[in-house]
Order: structure tokens, then C-alpha cells, then sequence
């Protein structure tokens, strides 16, 4: 399962994510126009070279040149396990570890990272670890009625391009009564003929 997932140097980045393979979806090419530097980019390609190499002498592919798409439910990390509000899809090295269903034998501590354990796996969950600073691709599915996925949450006054009454003919810019014609500027009764000021009989 790697050197990380011991007491070593590197364990406190360790994560360890929990969940099944996902099927919905594959992981296609990137593209010729991706970037080199990218080092995700850079892993896919050698991990797929390296599973073409392996098929073409017929050896097994190494663990590290697996990939694919997990749904996954929780994770372990700095010997806490967190619970996902909501299930997300994520891309995951290696074929993951099965993890031991039910409490007649429960996990180690290399398996889950966490000293002590109140509830049990089901059956067919597997674990992945990665590091904190590697690249992965998230992925967060949601399905139902266009009108509530797509329509409502896209559809607001501030990107309206088309449409929107703030940028064209706005009351609030022209012919606003604050800016032109107001009596508070023009005609002041305060400024302009005040009896204190203009013809106010000279004391004698």
C-alpha cells in the first residue's frame, strides 16, 4: 500500500479516501494541445505509455500506472475520518485496497489511519491513498430537471448580456430627479432672496 501509509516521514500528508469504482464515465486523451508542463498531464501519459508497454510484453501493469474514476464517500486525514456531505467522483491511482467488511476483522491502521474505529465498512469499499499535493480531477455530478439545474442557477439580472435594464435605459442614470432640476440647487429659497441676506432693513 506504499511507504506513506506507515509511520515514515511523509505520513501526516497522507489521504486516504474510501469509496467504489465509477463506471459512468472514462477518463479519455487530454489532447495533443495540453499543456507538457502540466504534471498531471505528464502522469497520464506516462502511466498510459506504461500500460502500453506492459500489454505489448504481456506483464502485469504496475500499481502505479492504474487509474480511474471513484465515487467516494469519505476520507481519513491527520487521524480523523470525514464523511462527504455528498458522494463526489474523483481520480484515483492504483486499484485501491479492499477494505475488511464487518467487525470480526476490523482494519489496521495503515488500512484507515485512524487509531480507533466505532463503526465497520460494508462489503466492496475500497481504499485509496494519495498525497495531499498530488493532482486529481473532482468531478461533482448532478441530475434532474433542466429548469432547476441549469436554468434557475444561470439565469440572474447580473450576466444577463442581452437583456439587462441596468446597462440600457436606466431611470437611475437619466433624468433622475436627483441630479437635474432639483430644488435643493436651483432656486433655494435658503440661498436667493433670504431676508437676512438680501434687502433686510438697515438698522438705524
Amino acid at each position: 500500500m506504499g511507504a506513506t501509509l506507515t509511520e515514515t516521514l511523509l505520513a501526516p500528508s497522507t489521504i486516504r479516501v474510501f469509496g467504489r469504482q465509477f463506471i459512468g464515465l472514462t477518463i479519455g486523451d487530454f489532447g495533443s494541445d495540453a499543456s507538457l508542463s502540466n504534471p498531471l498531464v505528464t502522469r497520464l501519459a506516462t502511466a498510459t505509455a506504461n500500460q502500453a508497454a506492459a500489454k505489448k510484453a504481456k506483464t502485469a501493469i504496475a500499481d502505479a500506472d492504474l487509474f480511474s474514476l471513484a465515487r467516494i464517500y469519505g476520507f481519513t486525514y491527520l487521524g480523523n475520518y470525514f464523511k462527504l456531505t455528498t458522494p463526489t467522483v474523483l481520480l484515483v491511482w492504483g486499484a485501491g485496497a479492499p477494505m475488511p467488511a464487518g467487525m470480526m476483522t476490523p482494519p489496521t491502521m495503515n488500512q484507515i489511519g485512524v487509531e480507533f474505529q466505532d463503526e465497520s465498512f460494508v462489503q466492496s469499499i475500497l481504499m485509496w491513498s494519495l498525497d495531499q499535493l498530488d493532482m486529481s480531477v473532482r468531478i461533482d455530478l448532478t441530475i434532474g430537471w433542466m429548469r432547476d439545474i441549469f436554468l434557475s442557477p444561470e439565469m440572474g439580472g447580473d450576466n444577463n448580456i442581452t437583456g439587462r435594464s441596468d446597462l440600457v435605459g436606466r431611470s437611475d442614470l437619466v433624468g433622475r430627479s436627483d441630479l437635474v432640476g432639483r430644488s435643493d440647487m436651483v432656486g433655494r429659497s435658503d440661498l436667493v432672496g433670504r431676508s437676512d441676506l438680501v434687502g433686510s432693513p438697515r438698522r438705524r
